[in-house]
């Protein structure tokens, strides 16, 4: 479908359809403080295609932990036109292009890790699990301050609900002071099973809502949802800069959230990614008289609220669940290995086998593909609106 674009420029201007940025007041009490400069996004998916006028300037040399032999900068989706892309876009898109589409974060710079293997068959074929920990040790590594997961699968059968590799990985990133974010899930109005990684301790997860604010229909209903961003009424751009109308999903809403801990964390440089997601939690507009609640947890985050702890103060004890439990499964964990005996030479650690690989990669593909990007809400009206003040 061919739409409107706005033409590139030093200072790009949203489309029409892009409700998000008056909702957030972006251009006029954001952008003035913040565009993301100085602040890298590691996105883990199925690459990044950075030919595209939307994404000039923007895409580093990445990696690919699941087997496509690529540096991240090919978007490498087999299902669809290009998941990895579409985030990248809606995080630090350029405007431009057949789209125009412009990104919350403008001035951040994407580090694209490829880390969904359904589409690497034979010998090659790399663990799932295995290659998100490592993606996410990678973008650690390389500079990345936040890293979006804009995928998620039922949960393996694991404590915590999430596989032993990727639970490493993430208190790796939490010891680095990164910040990791996911997509609570798609199939909220169905199944609603617990979705890994969001499910990780450690990780903010991310429900959706739609323009009145309400939550998004598919959006995930678990107690591990800690805030909410946009999830329908816009547009995405695949990797051969198609712009696909009526896109939804949670994938988006945890790519705005990605967006905004960089424009938070590029106005607070010394701010530590703990306190980054304790802010965003308790500056957020709650949807509904109970909080936390399980669809939007504490509520739609406020971004203007969050980069500004001048104006708006928040106590050192206000709540973070995310990290409260993320504390909360390492002390069991270190409790349980000084109890345990140590495993027996040639053993196998649980977590991360092929069984949950598998489950982990095929359901994570569907969600991406079915569930998540390019099949968007039709109605959008903007009664209530996450004001930035």
């Amino acid at each position: 479908m061919a739409l409107t674009a706005h033409p590139a420029s030093a200072d790009p201007r949203p489309r029409k359809d892009e409700w998000w940025f008056p909702a957030w007041d972006i251009e006029n009490a954001v952008w003035p403080l913040s565009k993301g400069a100085s602040v890298t996004v590691g996105v883990l998916d199925t690459g990044v295609n950075p030919r595209l006028p939307e994404l000039s300037g923007v895409v580093l040399r990445g990696a690919d932990t699941a087997g496509g032999k690529s540096d991240g900068r090919k978007d490498l989706d087999v299902k669809g036109d290009g998941h990895g892309t579409t985030m990248a876009i809606m995080i630090a898109g350029q405007g431009g292009g057949s789209s125009g589409f412009v990104g919350i974060a403008p001035e951040a710079k994407i580090l694209p890790v490829h880390v969904l293997s359904i589409d690497v068959l034979g010998p090659d074929r790399v663990d799932g699990d295995k290659a998100t920990a490592d993606g996410i040790r990678f973008a650690v590594d390389h500079g990345a301050k936040v890293l979006n997961l804009s995928f998620g699968a039922g949960a393996p059968d694991t404590p915590d609900q999430c596989s032993r590799a990727v639970r490493d990985a993430v208190a790796y990133a939490i010891q680095h002071d990164v910040v990791t974010v996911a997509a609570a899930g798609d199939t909220g109005n169905t199944n609603n099973f617990p979705e890994a990684p969001a499910s990780c301790p450690g990780v903010l997860a991310v429900g959706g809502v739609d323009a009145d604010l309400r939550p998004w229909k598919g959006s995930q209903r678990q107690p591990y949802v800690s805030v909410a961003a946009p999830a329908s009424g816009s547009v995405a751009v695949g990797r051969s800069g198609t712009v696909y109308a009526d896109a939804e999903g949670t994938s988006a809403s945890a790519a705005l959230v990605s967006g905004a801990v960089a424009l938070v964390r590029a106005r607070n440089p010394s701010m530590s990614g703990r306190t980054v997601v304790q802010r965003l939690i308790a500056t957020a507009l709650p949807t509904n008289k109970l909080v936390p609640d399980k669809s939007t947890g504490y509520g739609v985050i406020r971004i203007a609220r969050a980069m500004d702890p001048v104006k708006y103060p928040v106590p050192p004890d206000a709540p973070n669940p995310v990290y409260d439990r993320f504390d909360r499964s390492q002390q069991a964990a270190r409790k349980a290995s000084a109890v345990s005996p140590a495993p027996a030479a040639g053993s196998h650690r649980s977590g991360g086998g092929p069984s949950a690989a598998v489950l982990a990669v095929v359901a994570g593909l569907a969600v991406l593909v079915v569930g998540g990007v390019l099949v968007w809400f039709r109605g959008r009206r903007r009664s209530r609106q996450p004001t930035s003040a």
